[in-house]
């Protein structure tokens, strides 16, 4: 007789338990419809594993973070140049102010003398109508610009005109020197630049007679009543011929020439 060979019985799959599907009594197997083979353990693996970032997923979110820094820089940059304009329109006004205080302060200590005019004339050069200069004799006291400079000398001869500086801006500068003093290269003027980038130093002067104001004033031994000073400093951004600060004031003439 041949011996008859036992073959091993054929693996049974493995069978995925599922939710939700029908099940069959206790102890029995389950319906056919639920046993399905399951995958290999490495495909179930790879099935859950969680996906990385793409290159072009990683360079759309670079170029929205740029966008964003760029946003933000800007407008701190805004904030940065709206700031420092501020603060320079605010020095300019207060620089005009200090500028105006001190020709009132000369104007209202100035003196004329017709005994002695070659010391004390009255000048108001007004050839530009835009720049003019004016130069008088004041006493002016301690409390004045550069006063602690010329110490005792109380008589001073004061000149306002617009100059050039090395940046090509026009400045109006005050100029002071005793009267009787004679200058030299020792003892040269005192000079202080009162306001600067001046877009206008304007002169008029009241006239009794014409009830009006006047651009000219030619009479050096007299004063006028009134002078109306108009400065301007700065210029505006979008019409340069326009200051972009304007101050007026009237001074009336303390004395009048003796």
């Amino acid at each position: 007789m041949i011996p008859l060979i036992k073959l091993p019985a054929p693996a049974r799959p493995r069978l995925c338990a599922t939710e939700g599907r029908p099940q069959g009594r206790a102890g029995s197997p389950p319906p056919a419809a639920a046993r399905t083979e399951c995958p290999p353990r490495h495909q179930r693996l790879t099935h859950y594993r969680p996906r990385a970032f793409t290159l072009v997923e990683i360079m759309v979110a670079l170029a929205v973070f740029m966008l964003m820094m760029g946003s933000i820089f800007a407008c701190w940059k805004a904030v940065v140049r709206g700031t420092q304009t501020g603060e320079t329109a605010a020095a300019m006004a207060q620089r005009a102010r200090v500028t105006m205080r001190a020709v009132e302060d000369a104007l209202n200590n100035l003196e004329v003398s017709k005994s002695n005019i070659k010391f004390y004339p009255f000048i108001a050069d007004t050839t530009d109508p835009q720049f003019a200069s004016l130069s008088f004799t004041a006493r002016l006291p301690a409390s004045f610009l550069d006063s602690d400079y010329f110490g005792d000398a109380v008589m001073r001869r004061v000149l306002f005109h617009v100059e050039k500086d090395n940046d090509d801006k026009l400045n109006l500068v005050m100029t002071q020197f005793p009267v009787l003093a004679i200058t030299s290269d020792r003892f040269p003027p005192k000079s202080i630049v009162l306001a600067r980038d001046v877009s206008a130093f304007v002169l008029e002067f009241w006239s009794p007679k014409d009830n009006d104001w006047l651009a000219d004033y030619f009479a050096t031994d007299s004063v006028p009543p009134m002078i109306r000073i108009t400065l301007g400093t700065g210029h505006l951004a979008k019409d340069p011929n326009v200051p972009f600060e304007l101050i007026e004031r009237v001074v009336i003439s303390p004395t009048l020439a003796h």
